[in-house]
């Protein structure tokens, strides 16, 4: 199938490593033209090397540095066909263990950070080629997830957002996409912090998280990146206001 993802401006947050630049890849084999977003660093450029794109190097939880970079990608692609909202995971942890700090880390890097980029991306997608906005959400949207709260109250909050915004901002479509346990460095992070706090031996730990998982075994970011790379593309034109759950049929709970 043909995406129509040729010569698409789509700009992709947090797209150095993982879930983001699984998502610009899978654009990019297909035709897209990508601005990759993310803090300077090797990876970065690597990306960006691999793939052909843009490089806008960017704190995205800074006050300035959402509307800054998507300027910066709207300028170096002459306009915005497409949108990948993502950050860095908040800070792990239960409700007791975290402070006032990482509360407002977490909401500014997982919430303000979205509502800035999308704010200041919707004049141009506006004027853009069937635009589609895509959020890199997380299986706490159905779930909530152990040792997560923060993920557990701010990513639904998103995914209201995206509710709210459908109606507002139609023709640009607006979905989101929901990871189970993909293979990332975050997920393999979260496995090493519970193994520490348990005392159970990390293979443990992934064999606990995998019993859960239908298909038997963790995704791969390549698997999530497709189903990005589809969502934003005019094949998916008649999609919009959904979260697409990406995670072997882990999550049993009705939309």
């Amino acid at each position: 199938m043909d995406l129509g993802l040729e010569g698409r401006r789509i700009m992709v947050g947090g797209a150095s490593r993982g879930l983001g630049a699984a998502i610009a890849e899978a654009a990019a084999e297909e035709g897209a033209r990508t601005a990759l977003v993310a803090r300077q660093s090797e990876a970065l450029r690597a990306v960006a090397s691999r793939l052909g794109g843009v490089t806008i190097a960017a704190d995205l939880t800074t006050a300035d540095g959402p509307a800054d970079a998507t300027r910066r990608a709207i300028d170096a692609l002459g306009g915005l066909d497409g949108l990948v909202v993502n950050s860095g995971g908040p800070p792990p942890g239960s409700f007791a263990a975290l402070d006032e700090t990482a509360w407002e880390r977490a909401i500014t890097g997982t919430l303000q950070a979205a509502l800035r980029v999308i704010r200041t991306a919707l004049p141009a997608l506006d004027d853009g080629c069937d635009p589609a906005i895509l959020l890199v959400l997380s299986s706490s949207v159905r779930e909530p997830v152990a040792n997560l709260v923060t993920s557990n109250v701010l990513r639904p909050g998103l995914n209201g957002l995206i509710k709210s915004l459908v109606g507002e901002i139609a023709p640009i479509r607006i979905n989101g996409i929901a990871p189970g346990r993909i293979d990332t460095d975050r997920v393999r992070s979260l496995d090493r912090t519970r193994s520490e706090e348990s005392g159970q031996p990390i293979e443990e730990v992934k064999a606990q998280n995998v019993a859960r998982i239908p298909l038997g075994r963790y995704g791969e970011p390549a698997e999530l990146g497709r189903v990005g790379a589809f969502l934003l593309s005019r094949a998916a034109s008649y999609v919009n206001g959904v979260v697409v759950a990406v995670d072997g049929g882990m999550i049993r709970s009705l939309p």
